[in-house]
């Protein structure tokens, strides 16, 4: 069986880096491999392209949106009812630290039971949430 893994926007934007960190190239072979299923909530794609566009313009952050979309076997999660007041009640309780898509996708991982991806540096610690910290 897969390892569950939540990409947070950071991991996703590193490996459409020019030369991104070897950690990532190997978590995203893995999901290309199907050794991780991977979620993606799809707000988080918005903040992706927000820094690709930054690091590289729009087409090119295009392009990797339609590369990530069409190349990476990952499963869009759409904001539901549940994931929201989930996200909602984490954004109240860590309202100066957290970030809301990293509410939202700390709330997908908690609801699939799968290891969060980040790059996040200063998570607070949230009770059953397994973290998997990426350094660049």
């Amino acid at each position: 069986m897969a390892t569950r893994a939540c990409l947070d926007a950071g991991p996703i934007g590193l490996y459409y880096q020019q030369d991104p960190p070897k950690e990532i190239t190997i978590l995203i072979q893995s999901v290309k491999n199907n050794k991780i299923s991977a979620f993606v909530c799809d707000v988080v794609l918005v903040e992706v392209f927000k820094n690709l566009c930054v690091a590289g313009g729009k087409d090119y952050a295009a392009s990797c949106i339609r590369s990530f979309q069409n190349n990476i076997p990952y499963q869009q999660v759409p904001l539901t009812q549940k994931l929201i007041i989930d996200a909602g009640q984490l954004k109240c309780q860590y309202r100066a630290k957290l970030s809301y898509n990293d509410c939202t996708s700390i709330a997908l991982a908690l609801e699939r039971n799968a290891e969060f991806h980040t790059t996040e540096k200063e998570l607070p610690k949230i009770p059953r949430l397994r973290v998997i910290e990426y350094k660049f």
